[in-house]
């Protein structure tokens, strides 16, 4: 049985121009130092410290906290007339923490810190004011050590940072003093862009809803075809599948032809549904179906065998839907360029057939087919997403 030696399969780099990413529009951020891990703490005990760290921020969970811009790069165009800025800690979990952040009457950034084997990840949802996904959303990074990090993480401070290839260290860094203090900024080689400091002693009303998202707990409502196609792939939660390749470009060189491809309908819940897809033993693909008040929206979810996210535009990249599809289609798409319109589409046969694939202008890139007749043994989680 053939082996896929590669470290990304349908991610934007890969895929040429009908799985090519819009390149993700990296802006960078940090913040200050605080406490560090002493060398002599066990390794159990310095993974504790990311569970820590999102204790920390749970514990401020459904209040809204003033705050204040002290820096931002010279020319920023965003932030030169002093604009509001209010943080909201609005859902928070063992494993994630959603903290939207309105800048006067835009409500189209939310911080997400999601717990996964490996340490803490940090993504950025940016949104339209109808609720569709920005090209740019999404980009983030995992939390780094020395000597990519000025010091190790700790449950009141953590850096996401990554070394670029001209050796530059660019990224985020969160402190949190409970009671006090949050911080959030952008850094590059410890120099700052922007920093954003809020009061926690002071809670004040929380902002309306962050734009594509429904009031906590709610599912928004969509439209017929989109509830039923939904409904359609929960039938299978909790069962696994095998498939094969049925369509790829003659060029294809990311399958040899004969490995054994496996969906596992392993989450469904009301808002999200998470289907990892195996190739044999490479579990690091997860596909992220979410419902949003704009429509549903596909993720790719990449990690490496350790946890950690892949980089780049190799992991998180994904579209939402633009129309309503059928009970048994949808297509989540790109916006069009130079007249193309690329993007993936999924279909679902209850019963019968799953089939995921990248489409352009409607028509099969890639196309995978899953036998829905004959559920097989679950794998293993994907990587990342094995309990801490």
């Amino acid at each position: 049985m053939g082996k896929l030696d590669l470290p990304a399969l349908f991610d934007g780099s890969r895929l040429r121009d009908a799985t090519r990413l819009v390149p993700l529009l990296l802006t960078v951020w940090t913040v200050a130092a605080c406490e560090t891990i002493e060398p002599e703490d066990t390794p159990e005990e310095a993974e504790d410290v990311h569970s820590a760290f999102l204790a920390n921020l749970s514990e401020h969970c459904g209040r809204a906290f003033p705050g204040e811009v002290i820096h931002v790069p010279e020319g920023d165009p965003y932030f030169v007339d002093d604009p509001e800025v209010v943080m909201h800690v609005r859902e928070c979990s063992a494993n994630e923490v959603r903290i939207p952040v309105a800048v006067a009457d835009d409500r189209s950034r939310t911080w997400i810190f999601t717990r996964t084997a490996g340490g803490v990840d940090l993504r950025h949802d940016h949104r339209y004011e109808d609720g569709t996904p920005e090209a740019s959303t999404f980009y983030g990074a995992f939390v780094a050590d020395p000597p990519v990090a000025e010091s190790s993480p700790s449950p009141t401070r953590h850096e996401f940072k990554t070394e670029g290839d001209d050796g530059s260290v660019t990224g985020w860094v969160v402190e949190i003093v409970p009671g006090e203090r949050y911080t959030y900024g952008t850094q590059r080689d410890g120099e700052w862009g922007y920093r954003f400091d809020f009061d926690l002693s002071s809670p004040i009303d929380p902002p309306d809803d962050p734009w594509g998202h429904p009031p906590v707990g709610e599912v928004p409502a969509l439209p017929d075809s989109q509830e039923e196609f939904l409904a359609n792939l929960a039938e299978h939660c909790g069962e696994a599948f095998e498939g094969s390749i049925t369509q790829r470009p003659d060029t294809d060189q990311l399958f040899q032809g004969d490995e054994v491809l496996t969906v596992d309908f392993r989450s469904c819940e009301p808002n999200r549904l998470e289907l990892p897809f195996h190739v044999e033993d490479n579990r690091s693909r997860t596909w992220v179906i979410t419902r949003t008040t704009a429509g549903l929206d596909l993720r790719h979810d990449h990690r490496f065998e350790n946890g950690t996210p892949e980089p780049g535009g190799s992991t998180w990249y994904g579209a939402p839907t633009r129309a309503p599809g059928s009970a048994e289609r949808q297509e989540f798409l790109r916006e069009p360029a130079n007249d193309v319109t690329t993007g993936w589409a999924i279909e679902i046969v209850p019963g019968e057939r799953y089939t995921y694939g990248t489409i352009r202008d409607g028509e099969w890139n890639y196309r995978l087919d899953f036998d829905l007749t004959t559920p097989v043994e679950s794998p293993p989680a994907p990587w990342g997403h094995e309990a801490p």
